[in-house]
């Protein structure tokens, strides 16, 4: 722990590098913010003339962002804390920042009001409100800025300043909104009732608790809302219509917002000066932390949850904690897992639901074995039928230098058990689109005039497909299969999951399966290599060890070599329960990687460790 020579009721943020922690401290005159090391070093203080219970938010270049009770929001250097710039409000500032998508920054205010200032320190504009702001705004995807009111009313604010709507509640509101996946915004009022209101300002629901209600809620990889009341119980709803998922009795109040892990783990504070950890599944604990505080030394400060497990929170006794952890991060599944939502506290929505992300190519490399079969899947959505190109490589493989290619191949596309089309070599697709104007239009490498490899192009529907690829004479070789968007028919229609089931040896017999991701907007994506799990489908030999690795380019971005090491298991769960994936056994050896990339082409590698071999199943799936 640090003594700060001062209380806290900031929550701590997280540098862009992992290398600072950043909160403000208040005395009886005065206020700071104060920069630390992981390893308890403090890096600088700022003294400034009031308070400082406002929590920093950490802006893309670095730059700390944090509001005072002396009026002003400043902006500070990330080495040194030296100030760029101050902007004047009018009043005090308990308010927390939240950055706009362009570096807006937007908070409230003691003067009434909802600011916005650009990452230079100019006003842009202020919007008036019933009484003054404690709560800290969060900015949707698609740029509306909500926050709470002491007049008791959720705000809509466009981008531009201009009220969308306001919803009405029956008490104050001193906590901040959290926002779901689908937009839904959460908010708690001191009229004892968590609400969930629709972005056009409907009421979805809300849920009666015996207590006001000041501190945020958070979400659940599941979408599970929880937050804590001053009835001294932590609350689970539902997300879809609020109702009681489960409740824990505290014995204490929390003003303090909880943090949710990657292994689903909640991690919350209270007022009795104890931090816990709870069960996603029923809330039963995990464990607790006790400070061991005097009466009146609360934990008003919400737990930052670092990206290596390590637990940080401020508190009323003076001291910053810091808390081993077991390894797990903060989850990457949830929409909004922590106050502010990340750890740098930015209060805005990750983007991405938006941008009309797609899949635009899938493409799988393997060896087929004598007499052997490469089989690969994929999943289409929508409702009505669009345009793809699918292929099946073996000849036109050779000037790329393999030299065992696939000699013949044979593909076959099938709907469910039902065969749709055939094709052995691709000069006989058949009536149709021209597929080497569909080959063309769409990036793909041409295939020689006369080569025996395999091609159609075919409208699909929403559906499940899967593409056998043979040798016509049962040789073995090196195979590449692939589906394209052909860029025609329902803009609606999309390719959102591809699977490749092949042998895995040594050396250079892995499977390497490819994607091109579309889009204008980062997408969260769910990869996965299975192998042992693969023994309940009555696979004789699957690979007992499986490591998958994602690239782009050359460049190695992640790799897994078991789905639930890295304390991220419930997110995993969760995002391959929504994909629709099959479930694996807990602490299976089969690998895993949830992640969110930006658009462009990624390739997978599936590899055996320890020399192992057997079958494997790469899958991979486009996530909403």
């Amino acid at each position: 722990m640090v003594s700060l020579q001062g209380y806290t009721s900031s929550s701590p943020a997280l540098s862009a590098d992992g290398g600072a922690i950043y909160l403000g401290v208040s005395t009886a005159t005065a206020g700071r913010i104060v920069a630390v090391t992981p390893a308890g070093r403090v890096l600088w203080s700022v003294t400034r003339a009031d308070w400082v219970d406002s929590t920093p938010a950490v802006g893309p270049d670095g730059t700390i962002y944090v509001g005072s009770h002396d009026g002003r929001l400043y902006a500070l250097q990330p080495a040194n804390g030296a100030i760029r710039w101050s902007y004047n409000a009018g009043s005090f500032i308990s308010s927390s920042p939240a950055i706009g998508a362009d570096g807006t920054l937007y908070f409230g205010s003691g003067s009434f009001r909802l600011h916005a200032v650009g990452p230079d320190g100019r006003e842009r504009w202020t919007f008036p409100v019933g009484d003054w702001i404690e709560s800290s705004p969060a900015v949707a995807v698609d740029g509306t800025v909500y926050v709470g009111c002491r007049d008791g009313s959720l705000y809509a604010v466009t981008r531009e300043g201009r009220e969308r709507w306001r919803f009405r509640t029956g008490g104050r509101i001193d906590g901040s909104p959290a926002i779901g996946a689908d937009g839904t915004v959460y908010i708690g009022s001191t009229d004892q009732r968590m609400y969930a209101v629709a972005p056009d300002g409907a009421k979805r629901w809300d849920y009666f608790t015996n207590g006001a209600i000041f501190s945020s809620p958070v979400l659940g990889a599941d979408g599970s809302v929880y937050f804590a009341s001053d009835d001294t119980r932590f609350y689970s709803l539902a997300p879809e219509d609020g109702r009681l998922r489960w409740r824990v009795d505290l014995n204490s109040s929390s003003a303090s917002t909880a943090a949710v892990r990657g292994d689903g783990a909640i991690i919350l504070a209270a007022d009795d000066g104890v931090v816990r950890a709870l069960k996603p599944a029923d809330g039963g604990l995990l464990w607790r932390f006790d400070t061991r505080a005097a009466p009146g030394d609360y934990i008003e400060s919400s737990v930052l949850v670092a990206p290596d497990g390590a637990l940080y929170f401020g508190s009323l006794d003076g001291r910053l904690y810091k808390l081993r952890g077991n390894g797990s991060p903060l989850s990457t599944f949830s929409a909004w897992p922590a106050f502010r939502r990340d750890s740098g506290r930015t209060g805005r929505a990750a983007h991405v639901r938006d941008g009309g992300a797609r899949l635009l190519n899938l493409a799988s490399r393997a060896e087929v074995p004598d007499g052997n079969v490469l089989i690969a899947g994929f999943v289409v959505e929508g409702r009505a039928p669009r345009a793809y190109l699918v292929r099946g490589a073996g000849p036109a493989l050779a000037p790329f230098g393999v030299a065992s290619f696939l000699p013949d191949p044979f593909l076959t596309v099938y709907s469910g058990a039902t065969p749709l089309r055939t094709n052995d070599d691709w000069g006989q697709a058949g009536p149709g689109p021209s597929v080497v104007d569909t080959a063309d239009a769409v990036g793909a490498f041409p295939f020689p005039a006369d080569s025996q490899d395999a091609a159609l192009v075919l409208g699909l529907g929403a559906g499940l497909y899967t593409a056998h690829l043979r040798d016509v004479g049962g040789r073995g070789g090196v195979a590449l299969f692939e589906a394209y968007d052909a860029l025609g028919g329902d803009p609606g229609n999309r390719l959102v999951n591809l699977s490749l089931r092949g042998p895995v040896g040594q050396d250079d017999r892995v499977l390497i399966p490819g994607f091109v991701l579309g889009g204008d907007a980062p997408a969260r994506v769910l990869v996965r290599a299975a192998g042992p799990a693969l023994a309940a489908f009555g696979v004789a030999q699957p690979l007992e060890r499986p490591q998958i690795a994602i690239y782009r380019g050359d460049r190695l971005l992640r790799l897994n070599r078991g789905w639930s090491d890295g304390g991220v298991a419930y997110d995993l769960r969760v995002a391959a329960e929504s994909a629709g994936a099959f479930s694996w056994p807990e602490r299976s050896a089969d690998a895993a990687l949830l992640l969110l990339l930006e658009p462009g082409p990624y390739t997978l590698q599936v590899s055996g460790l320890d020399g192992s071999v057997g079958e494997a199943l790469a899958e991979v799936y486009l996530l909403r």
